[in-house]
């Protein structure tokens, strides 16, 4: 384990890294969506979306490191620097190939990525030598999650302490999506994925420490469909709202699952002034009695050890 790792080894902690905290529409102070988890001496990140490795590179996180990709769904603002990740990760002196997980359909993606890749690679090999990358870790390895039962969540990895959960959410027409539960050391974390409020995501959110929860504000992108846009702009900014949340959802879905924190990720519209965020939660605090926090990029999270 690297020296940059081990510090994160301290206490047996939980870290949780909000890497990126928008959604797929152009965002000056929010990238697309990307959480980056490390415990137990494992390195996951959570979707990774366009603008999310130089957030990563301004956390100066150890990606070298980097054991797992972990995909709620293909969507592009969730997989667009998938190929950035990796050849990062590899330049940096990684040494093993990534392994990405998602739900069926990952093979495709990831056999793209590594296609698309291909020349860059292999320039990159032979312009500073195999002592340097190392040709043998640089693909990208698919690793497919089937949920048995669409009612139940899925262990999928197990090490070191560290266990995950995918579980299955309602992103229609996108099927199958997910989101994640995470459990080290008797903490919890969940990630929502993208979703509407369903009785399963209640169900794997239970007593969770934090919930990234994604959310939309309805409101403000009927403001912007009220404004003259082109007419395809409109009918998309109406079509989203069927399969995402809204702010004072996604905290009926906090309060009803017994979420001590929950982060909101996934903001859309962009909010480019103090007072829009104040618009964006809204009637929040009057549903979840709980923590709020409006998710910003390289926001830290750090959890002790329950057990």
């Amino acid at each position: 384990m690297s020296k940059s790792m081990s510090k994160f080894e301290s206490g047996d902690k939980m870290h949780v890294f909000l890497v990126g905290s928008g959604g797929p529409i152009p965002n000056p102070k929010r990238v697309s969506s990307c959480i980056a988890i490390i415990a137990g001496g494992e390195f996951i990140l959570v979707d990774v979306g366009a603008g999310s490795r130089r957030t990563l590179a301004g956390l100066r996180l150890p990606v070298k490191n980097l054991s797992a990709v972990f995909l709620t769904h293909f969507h592009s603002d969730h997989i667009g620097d998938l190929g950035e990740v990796n050849m990062n990760s590899f330049a940096q002196g990684r040494d093993h190939k990534l392994e990405v997980y998602g739900p069926e359909g990952v093979e495709k993606v990831v056999d793209g990525f590594n296609l698309a890749y291909e020349l860059d690679t292999a320039y990159r090999v032979a312009h500073h030598g195999p002592e340097v990358i190392h040709a043998e870790a640089t693909s990208l390895v698919s690793k497919p999650i089937s949920i048995r039962d669409p009612n139940d969540a899925e262990l999928f990895f197990d090490k070191n302490g560290l266990k995950v959960h995918a579980f299955e959410v309602d992103h229609y027409p996108i099927k199958p999506a997910f989101g994640y539960r995470f459990e080290y050391k008797g903490n919890v974390v969940v990630i929502s994925g993208d979703t509407v409020k369903t009785d399963n995501l209640v169900k794997h959110c239970k007593n969770a420490d934090i919930l990234f929860c994604e959310a939309i504000s309805f409101d403000m992108l009927n403001t912007m469909r009220s404004g003259n846009i082109a007419p395809n702009l409109k009918k998309i900014l109406l079509d989203i709202q069927n399969y995402h949340m809204s702010p004072t959802i996604a905290a009926s879905v906090a309060k009803e699952a017994n979420v001590k924190k929950i982060v909101y990720v996934h903001v859309t519209p962009p909010l480019r002034m103090d007072s829009l965020e104040e618009n964006y939660l809204a009637g929040v605090s009057d549903i979840f009695d709980g923590e709020v926090v409006l998710g910003q990029d390289q926001m830290r999270f750090k959890l002790k050890p329950k057990t």
